[in-house]
């Protein structure tokens, strides 16, 4: 009997090891499945490719410029009138599963980059999504489906269901906006500051992965949509001027994850801050709110865009607000009913929201902290 019972108890031991060992082996085979597809480049450029004049990408093992293991991708190009270059992939064949895109990035100056979604031509469109580089510094991008919304410049397709699909990408570009914003005509009407880039450049990558698991965001207020996800870690607020921009720390008067930006106005010169706007839960969106302090009294001016019905840029919309100065927490909560501008605003169709300084030149050296933007229904 003693026997018996030390079978049966061997026995049921092994069916429960073996139960974990199974548990445990079809959880990681799950996490591996929502994979899509991992790059470390360590061996070759993984399927990435250049386009445009000069442009080369290929894997480095200069220590110096390697985040982990031993290699990472190099994408060089040139900033120069009347040329564009990108790194280009390929879409893996299960990217309709995909809830997430991260990679490690790292530019060789401060810039805007862009990431681009094309579907298959002819009949799709292309999908882009901004986020901000500072100089020199790896940081973890981690971008979701509804970060993305179309591109619908003079020369983009047009894409007749105007929403991505994500079963009929077939290719993923990394570019910078630096080759756009360069080239930027003057507005006598609203003169705004555009650094002067040029130059060879070079873009680093790392660790880049399409996954199937979303990410894990902490749930938001009832009737609120935020806009700027909180700890994300990285700003997709972008600027074309002389910004210094970063994502603020805890010793900044909005706490961490807030969006830094230092800056000097210039005679003549206006800086700005742009957000693509990229959720169709906004749609129903009547109020915008945020919080914004300043080290100096500042003049700032809230920019609207809407899309054109088909594509292109629409009317825009503007309010002036006016942060007091010292530091001082300053909330924001307006209608949207309520901004200026020729017709009506619809959230539908909103395309961007810019912050402009309109200071002026006088108040000298300032620093913005705006965090805790969102719409609400």
């Amino acid at each position: 009997m003693r026997g018996g019972t030390r079978d049966m108890i061997a026995s049921g031991s092994m069916r429960t090891l073996w139960l974990v060992c199974f548990a445990a082996v079809s959880a990681f085979a799950q996490k591996e499945s929502n994979v899509l597809l991992f790059q470390t480049f360590e061996k070759d450029a993984s399927g990435w490719t250049a386009m445009g004049d000069e442009a080369e990408v290929r894997s480095t093992r200069d220590a110096a410029r390697v985040r982990a293991g031993h290699a990472a991708l190099e994408f060089s190009y040139e900033i120069a009138p009347q040329r564009f270059a990108g790194a280009v992939l390929g879409a893996p064949e299960s990217i309709g599963r995909m809830r997430s895109l991260r990679f490690w990035a790292r530019s060789d100056h401060d810039t805007a980059l862009g990431v681009l979604l094309s579907e298959k031509k002819p009949g799709g469109g292309n999908y882009a999504a901004w986020f901000w580089a500072p100089a020199n510094a790896w940081q973890a991008i981690e971008l979701t489906p509804a970060d993305f919304t179309v591109t619908d410049g003079p020369n983009d397709p047009v894409d007749p269901d105007g929403k991505l699909d994500l079963d009929q990408v077939d290719g993923i570009a990394i570019f910078d906006l630096a080759q756009y914003f360069s080239h930027w005509t003057a507005n006598p009407g609203l003169p705004l500051s555009v650094a002067a880039q040029s130059g060879r450049h070079s873009l680093l990558l790392d660790g880049f992965e399409v996954s199937a698991d979303a990410p894990q965001r902490a749930p938001s207020a009832a009737g609120t949509v935020p806009i700027d996800p909180p700890g994300r870690g990285f700003l997709q607020w972008v600027t074309p001027g002389e910004m210094d921009l970063k994502v603020g720390g805890a010793d900044g008067p909005l706490g961490a994850g807030a969006l830094q930006a230092s800056y000097r106005p210039a005679d003549g010169r206006i800086e700005i801050l742009v957000r693509r706007i990229a959720n169709a839960q906004l749609a129903q969106a009547k109020r915008l709110v945020f919080d914004v302090a300043s080290e100096r009294e500042a003049t700032l001016l809230i920019v609207l865009e809407m899309t054109q019905p088909g594509g292109g840029t629409g009317p825009r919309f503007t309010m002036p607000v006016y942060p007091p100065g010292g530091r001082e927490v300053f909330h924001v909560d307006v209608n949207l009913e309520d901004f200026s501008g020729t017709g009506r605003f619809d959230p539908a169709r909103w395309r961007t929201v810019a912050i402009l300084d309109m200071s002026g030149a006088d108040g000298g050296r300032n620093t913005l902290w705006i965090g805790g933007l969102a719409a609400s229904r």
